[in-house]
């Protein structure tokens, strides 16, 4: 696309990604790991309200240095689900090109980043952070793909940010946490989903936008950069305090996409079902947080 020749995901292509990488987190959630996980909420809450607080700070960096209106710097600095802060973006008058450029280059660097990082340290998880089944049974993994779309497409049609992801995690999960055992997921379907939801990121890197708007890039680097160092010290306090591996609360902690960090810990084997549940918890609290922290902020900035 930056090189002008106009490339574009498959259609669907984003939310199948999202329906096999789903499906591959929920093999993670042992009744083991949910104990782990649940413990963790406390943790859970405090980076998802230091998170939203980054992306007030994003906003007004973007404000200053890219003279951005108000809904568009900070719909375009709050590390929520992309399309949901899209969608207030749009409800609010935001301009879509710099909102969808800012959200874009946030997700990417991260993306770009700590995958890299964690990979040049060859962190891995420990035996905690392994899938239930390590079989591939190919009668059953129909069955598998099949109950996740179901319930996906279900929550899709009730309007769940990242439901696509979040309905083949939940059917998957749900046999895994009672020790039903059905199949692992084929190396290949893994694969797929990761080139899936890179070329669907990819795609929203349009030439003429980019050109138009450098200070819009600049911005949204330098309130990456800060989310990502204070998210590292996160990571540091709460493995410290709680005892779960620095390199899984690295994953957990990062503003990136709930699709792309479960991708990265499942990989590396760096937790799976606590990193997902570290971004679904952000997501729940930005998605209840947010509206009422942009109209306090409104309010705030017009008696100045």
């Amino acid at each position: 696309n930056l090189s002008g020749v106009p490339m574009s995901c498959p259609r669907g292509g984003r939310q199948l990604g999202q329906i096999l990488i789903g499906t591959v987190i929920g093999l993670y959630f042992t009744p083991k790991m949910a104990v782990l996980v649940a413990g963790q909420l406390p943790w859970m809450l405090l980076v998802a309200l230091v998170t939203i607080l980054l992306g007030g700070f994003g906003a007004w960096v973007h404000h200053r240095l890219s003279g951005l209106d108000t809904a568009t710097a900070f719909f375009g600095s709050v590390p929520g689900g992309m399309a949901e802060m899209m969608n207030l973006g749009d409800r609010f008058g935001a301009e879509p090109v710099a909102l969808t450029l800012s959200q874009t280059i946030r997700v990417t660097i991260v993306v770009m980043l700590i995958p890299a990082a964690l990979t040049y340290f060859g962190e891995h998880g420990s035996d905690i952070f392994v899938p239930a089944a390590s079989v591939v049974d190919w009668r059953y993994v129909p069955l598998l793909l099949g109950g996740g779309i179901l319930v996906s497409m279900a929550l899709g049609r009730l309007g769940v940010t990242n439901g696509w992801m979040l309905g083949a995690c939940a059917f998957t999960a749900s046999l895994t946490f009672f020790e039903i055992e059905l199949s692992a997921m084929p190396k290949i379907f893994i694969i797929s989903a990761q080139v899936l939801i890179g070329a669907s990121l990819g795609e929203r890197f349009q030439r003429e936008a980019m050109a138009r708007a450098p200070l819009v890039i600049l911005g949204s680097a330098i309130t990456t950069v800060v989310m990502m160092l204070v998210a590292a010290g996160l990571a540091l306090g709460i493995a410290a305090a709680s005892g779960v591996s620095v390199w899984a609360m690295l994953a957990a902690a990062s503003p990136g996409g709930l699709a792309e960090m479960s991708i990265t810990a499942q990989v590396l084997d760096l937790g799976v079902p606590l990193v997902t549940a570290y971004h679904v918890v952000r997501i729940f609290m930005i998605t209840l947080i947010t509206l009422p922290m942009y109209r306090i902020g409104v309010r705030l900035a017009s008696y100045h």
